[in-house]
């Protein structure tokens, strides 16, 4: 066979597993109201679905993509919103998600004047520009043309149609174009695709509606509630690694670049709006600051009282500091956005890809265990000496092939970035202003608390050798039982603020920091790391026994939290004291359960606890609010709970659609946080 002949071959397998993963997420979609196994669903599908194939350009492939797709349009009392999951283009390489939009040009900008100045650019940037144009123009002609749609979107078309010519006028055109391109960049193959800061984009447009007397508060409301419905409903195409994981996120308020702090009216819609929706998607992230209005602090409590998790709260004062001390300029880290869960880009001039792989800290550990060099250890030093040496290898097998990850070239989000449209280049290939690629890590808990269990078990009370713990360890402990409660029980562990439990985890984060640094994207950006992860389970499950008590396969603690029960207070004090600066800024989020009862009667002193925590330096924070009982209870009987939600780990989710294994870690954390309640 000749090489050309292997290489079609190649390719054709992979349109076809392109297929086949296109139909999984279709099935998840729609699992729901489905009876068929997912394995007869895929064979009786298959032929079905539409990877669209390669074309002499990318933008030449969206063109053929917008001819092919289905409109069949959400009904709903505002907004028109057709994504055809079934259709999907063709990429050979990975493409740029986890990634909040700028829909400026939505809003104050129009597409006609974009294409008249690419007319007169004979470059393959302009002509990529143009062909994107004329695309989305295609399909609001196939919009316009379609006898089936209602009489009721016919107000939907016109906004949508008068993006071409001007910019928006009403609240409602801006909320129906934005979901116009968020519609397109989920049709042209794009995940986890966030919403920005609405409040401020959209403020212009909500007081000039009000001041003219066509829209007032109520109505607003309720537009609001039309937007937050019709994204929800396509939740489970749009979902990535669980049900729920979309990426939806609305930004709101925050510090501005001269020291006051932004909100209005909208922000306030737009929480009362979650509160009484009481979806867990789209999501909602709050800028927060010591100073911040406290009627908006207590608001957004209320909201996360409802148990929806939401606004996840992010500390401006140590966000927007953290970003200037990374390499991002003022003025852009005062217009920060988070990505699809909560680490921090600016939207439309970042090519930050924020999860592109996760740091797991035990996987140098337990490399280093299995070693003669470890039973020959002596003392805390030396054992922190050597982990820093598997650490340092670790860091550069993981991150030596991530200095060339490149995109697929991404007409559309090109075409809505300000900084791509500048340098004339495609977003993904010099069009951004920043090309920073973040990891996540997991396990920094289990790494600081089996030091710290072996300093004290080993090098201080001399009750074992290593060698006889780590054969011990290697047995997974078994009939171990007191060995392992003696583990789990560590005082002082990782959450305390204990000053050499501070101490030991700034000095292996600011280790990672220095050896990350020595690394470059393939466009001269920087590798950022932060303390949350999604993958305290899955990162878990082939990692062997530790000596923080974990038996084979067992969850890690979750983000900036204690395996035991700790006062919230401790665990935030631990949390001011850690260091965010520099590339350690992707994403650090304090994670805590309460119960619903408690957050309710104690709203103005939890109100008080989080200023004190954003005056101190915390950087993020999220909270279940739900207690054992309930979610016990939902287990054992999810007919009577199907509107129970929870948080999981950078989103909301029905408890119901989880995975087992998640709904066991949920309520292990809810029992053991309830010592402390």
């Amino acid at each position: 066979m000749t090489i050309q002949r292997k290489i079609k071959n190649v390719v054709k397998q992979t349109k076809a597993c392109q297929k086949y993963l296109l139909l999984k997420r279709v099935y998840k979609g729609i699992s729901k109201q489905q009876t068929i196994t997912k394995q007869q669903f895929l064979k009786e599908n298959f032929t079905k679905v539409k990877a669209i194939p390669e074309y002499k350009t990318k933008a030449d492939q969206l063109f053929h993509l917008m001819e092919q797709v289905s409109i069949r349009p959400e009904h709903n009392n505002h907004f028109l919103y057709a994504p055809d999951f079934f259709v999907m283009p063709y990429n050979r390489n990975g493409v740029l998600g986890n990634y909040t939009v700028d829909y400026s040009i939505a809003i104050n900008g129009d597409l006609k004047s974009l294409y008249e100045l690419y007319a007169r650019e004979d470059t393959v940037f302009g002509e990529s520009a143009r062909c994107m144009i004329d695309a989305l123009a295609l399909y609001v002609k196939r919009l316009e043309a379609n006898d089936t749609i209602s009489e009721q979107y016919k107000a939907a078309i016109v906004a949508i149609r008068s993006m071409f010519q001007r910019q928006a006028n009403t609240l409602f055109e801006g909320l129906q174009r934005i979901l116009f391109l968020n519609q397109m960049l989920w049709q042209t193959a794009r995940n986890l695709i966030g919403l920005g800061r609405l409040d401020k984009l959209l403020t212009d447009l909500y007081a000039k509606d009000i001041e003219a007397g066509v829209l007032t508060r109520e109505m607003a409301k309720q537009m609001l509630k039309d937007f937050f419905s019709v994204l929800h409903e396509y939740c489970g195409f749009k979902s990535n690694s669980l049900m729920g994981d979309t990426g939806q996120i609305i930004i709101l308020g925050g510090r501005e670049a001269d020291g006051s702090y932004f909100c209005n009216d909208l922000t306030y819609l737009f929480i009362e709006t979650a509160k009484e929706m009481h979806l867990p998607d789209p999501k909602v992230l709050l800028r927060c600051t010591a100073d911040m209005p406290e009627n908006l602090l207590e608001l957004a409590l209320e909201c996360i009282a409802t148990g929806i998790g939401a606004p996840l709260l992010s500390n401006d004062d140590a966000v927007v500091p953290a970003m200037i001390s990374s390499g991002f300029s003022a003025e852009d880290a005062y217009n920060y956005c988070t990505a699809a869960c909560w680490e921090p880009l600016v939207p439309g001039i970042s090519c930050d890809a924020n999860n592109v792989a996760s740091l797991n800290f035990s996987i140098p550990l337990t490399q280093m265990m299995t070693t003669s060099e470890f039973l020959a250890v002596n003392s805390k030093e030396k054992l922190l000496k050597l982990y820093k040496m598997y650490l340092q290898e670790y860091i550069e097998k993981l991150l030596t092939p991530l200095t060339g990850y490149e995109f697929e070239e991404d007409p559309l989000l090109t075409l809505l970035s300000p900084s791509a449209r500048e340098r004339h280049l495609d977003i993904v290939h010099g069009g951004a202003k920043y090309n920073n690629l973040g990891l996540t890590s997991v396990a920094l808990g289990t790494v600081i608390n089996s030091i710290l269990n072996i300093d004290k078990l080993v090098f201080t009370q001399k009750r074992y050798t290593l060698e006889e713990l780590e054969q011990k360890r290697r047995n997974n402990f078994a009939d171990c039982e007191k060995l392992v409660k003696e583990l789990k029980d560590l005082a002082p562990a990782y959450g305390s603020d204990a000053p050499e439990v501070v101490e030991l985890t700034k000095q292996i984060m600011a280790f990672t920091s220095t050896e990350m640094a020595k690394y470059k994207t393939k466009h001269g950006g920087r590798f950022k790391i932060g303390l949350s992860s999604p993958s305290y389970i899955s990162g878990a499950d082939k990692v062997p026994a530790t000596y923080d008590g974990r038996r084979n396969g067992a969850p890690f603690t979750v983000h900036i939290s204690s395996a035991k029960a700790l006062p919230v207070t401790e665990l935030l004090h631990f949390a001011m004291q850690l260091d965010y600066n520099d590339n350690r800024l992707n994403g650090n989020v304090i994670d805590f359960f309460t119960t619903p009862g408690l957050l309710k009667q104690n709203l103005s002193k939890f109100a008080a606890l989080l200023r004190a925590g954003f005056a101190g330096g915390i950087f993020q924070l999220q909270m279940n609010v739900v207690d054992s009982k309930t979610l016990i209870a939902a287990k054992a009987s999810p007919e009577l709970f199907p509107d129970l939600v929870v948080r999981v780990w950078g989103f909301s989710a029905y408890f119901n659609d989880l995975p087992e294994e998640y709904k066991d870690v949920l309520i292990a954390r809810a029992l053991e946080s309830e010592k402390v309640a």
